[in-house]
């Protein structure tokens, strides 16, 4: 006989193996060191996991079913606050139907909102999207803001499936690949860990942001320095002794090519001119590596989106991505959901994604 009893997830050794061994056993294989760094070492130092454990007669407790998610600091109105961001959900295949992901689902929220968090959000993929919005209360805030920079031609011909074409045109770069000039007065710098100027220069970019995760040092040395089995290349400019602007960027074999993703582009805001420049020295560097494309995500009211637009990116449409990506919230505290539940609020990029 089978017993499956629900609990919180520890941050102890063992709860971790069992979490990545559920994974593993259900084909979706999770490092163990990436788990550790997501839910052991996560920005606020807080685990938000819910976990059926099944326990039978002869065997090792094993998961029946998981609900994670990563507590964050996000900010919300101008105020600092505990957030949780829904990442991974799944039920062991041995256990599905019984309403297990809606249960743990809703004992991670009543836990999250009794610890002062104000809200869960994230971007489930099209098989989850129905469980959040139609059973656990999620207000859609879709479409993902993708943007895409088009460096390959036959890439592009083949993505807009004209086939044909795509066997036909010569393979034309799209982009140049020197880079630009570095504008007068400043220094371009790689960034090896984040200090206090980057702190300096979120806030500047961020003073009229609604909602966004608290994109302070400490965040982006755990997300773009930390992170095991990525490599991010970070590069900054200074003038006067100040961080004017920085640009994230990684290069992957994705969706039938070699894709380039634009994880963060920030900057002073009397320096959008230095954010220009970072960002056609990505452009450049990921065409001479290879990239049939650059992606990024970036929001119509967000202080980068014209950036963007005047360096050649253009929004993706949805009938031509890749994969099926929504983006909601559930806000735990109502004084502030008017505010969570305005998409115009928001500020996202490729950060706030898990996958890349």
């Amino acid at each position: 006989m089978t017993h499956v009893a629900d609990r919180s997830m520890t941050s102890s050794a063992s709860d971790l193996a069992m979490f990545a061994a559920c994974f593993a056993k259900n084909d979706s294989p999770r490092p163990l060191e990436s788990l550790d760094w997501q839910y052991r070492k996560g920005p606020t130092a807080r685990t938000f996991v819910d976990i059926s454990v099944a326990d039978e007669a002869g065997q090792a407790p094993r998961l029946a079913a998981i609900y994670a998610t990563l507590p964050l600091f996000l900010r919300v109105a101008g105020e600092r606050r505990l957030a949780v961001q829904s990442l991974d959900t799944l039920t062991d295949r041995d256990f599905r139907g019984k309403g297990l992901f809606v249960r743990l689902a809703e004992a991670t929220y009543e836990r999250a909102a009794n610890e002062g968090a104000a809200c869960v959000y994230g971007f489930p993929n099209g098989n989850s999207a129905p469980g959040f919005f139609g059973k656990l209360g999620w207000r859609s805030l879709d479409p993902i803001p993708f943007l895409i920079r088009p460096l390959r031609s036959r890439y592009v011909a083949a993505r807009l499936k004209l086939a044909g074409a795509a066997r036909l045109l010569p393979d034309v770069r799209l982009a140049p690949r020197s880079p630009p000039r570095v504008p007068s007065g400043a220094t371009l710098v790689e960034v090896d860990r984040f200090d206090e100027r980057f702190t300096d220069l979120w806030t500047d970019f961020a003073r009229d942001i609604g909602v966004a995760v608290d994109r302070d040092a400490a965040y982006l040395n755990w997300r773009l320095v930390e992170k095991p089995g990525e490599s991010y290349r970070r590069v900054a400019l200074v003038h006067a002794g100040r961080v004017t602007a920085f640009v994230a960027f990684s290069l992957k074999e994705k969706h039938g090519g070699c894709v380039g993703y634009v994880m963060e582009l920030l900057h002073a805001r009397s320096f959008a001119e230095h954010a220009r420049f970072l960002l056609a020295l990505a452009t450049a560097e990921l065409v001479r590596q290879g990239a049939d494309v650059a992606l990024a995500w970036a929001l119509r009211d967000s202080p980068n989106f014209s950036t963007y637009l005047r360096s050649g990116f253009l929004p993706f449409p949805e009938r031509l991505r890749p994969i099926e990506l929504h983006f909601g919230v559930r806000a735990f505290d109502r004084s502030v959901a008017r505010v969570l539940e305005d998409r115009a609020n928001w500020y996202l990029s490729y950060l706030d994604s898990d996958t890349v």
